[in-house]
């Protein structure tokens, strides 16, 4: 099926009437904001425990690993400005949400780094290609050091951007070397270490491996397979999994309508698979990709 034909479809879906709720805007996403705080409030418990010894250190950086992973969501959400129509609030809530997983960044900085994936998914010049392509040890050794990775992309690009947006950069990443500098050079460093070094690399990994690794196949580009370009994990949405993931288990819905919240995919998706021929849906687990053809029962 020809690209053009693939958005004439996605097109299609988003007129059905029946989708007008899941299409609307909230002024606040409350599932997003609650996502936030449960977040934070699970790392700060789970540091707690740590530097009270009431929990070992392995099981605290697993634990507020995945709290890092899930910090990802408001943030990920806000850059889409799928948070709040109010665009300070907005951008607020998702550059606070930043700070657990890339100390230092903002909302517009990761919005520009973000928006560029989603124009340029599965080509040469997709920022986060290394997520997606080569064997799964270079995948997750790339997510652990993301950081470095964009920042190299941004410098890439450095004199195509807009001079606030540059400041904004160099004083982010001012702030991101400082905050490492100071802790690692601290009487602290075992305790910075567990608490938070390590947690932020598991949770990079879990977010990409979750959110890229698995979603997008290699040698496919959005630009010519709109719908082909990312599989779906959770074709029948069993409830714990869409929650575990926020959402994330049906990313494809995510790259056909980025300006929808997380927790509204599932409708969406319901439609999408009565109106897309199950040859262009590619199912895939959470271990391995397309071992089974698309089943639209269930």
């Amino acid at each position: 099926m020809k690209a053009q034909d693939q958005r004439a479809i996605i097109k299609q879906v988003k007129s059905h009437p029946d989708l007008t709720q899941a299409f609307h805007m909230p002024w606040l996403a409350w599932p997003t904001v609650l996502v936030f705080f449960l977040s934070f409030a699970g790392f700060a418990v789970s540091t707690y425990a740590l530097l009270t010894d009431l929990l070992p250190p392995l099981v605290t950086i697993m634990l507020s690993g995945f709290f890092v992973f899930w910090s990802f969501t408001p943030l990920h959400e806000a850059v889409h400005r799928n948070l709040s129509r109010v665009n300070w609030l907005n951008d607020l809530i998702g550059t606070a949400s930043a700070q657990l997983l890339l100390p230092g960044f903002t909302s517009s900085l990761y919005r520009y780094l973000h928006v560029t994936h989603h124009a340029r998914t599965g080509q040469s010049d997709d920022p986060d290609l290394k997520f997606t392509e080569g064997n799964l040890f270079s995948c997750l050794l790339n997510a652990a050091f993301l950081d470095v990775l964009w920042v190299r992309y941004y410098f890439s690009v450095w004199s195509e951007r807009p001079i606030g947006e540059r400041a904004r950069f160099g004083f982010g990443l001012v702030l991101y070397i400082t905050l490492f500098a100071v802790g690692l050079s601290s009487p602290y460093v075992l305790e910075f270490t567990f608490a938070f070094i390590l947690p932020m690399f598991v949770g990079r990994i879990i977010t990409v491996y979750l959110f890229a690794t698995i979603q997008h196949r290699p040698g496919h580009e959005q630009r010519v397979d709109p719908v082909g370009a990312t599989s779906i994990q959770d074709v029948h949405s069993h409830w714990w999994r869409h929650l575990f993931m926020l959402g994330q288990s049906q990313h494809l819905i995510h790259h056909l309508y980025p300006g929808v919240p997380w927790y509204k995919y599932d409708p969406i998706w319901n439609k999408v698979k009565q109106s897309v021929p199950p040859e262009k849906i590619h199912p895939s687990g959470y271990f391995s990709r397309n071992l089974k053809p698309f089943d639209t029962a269930g």
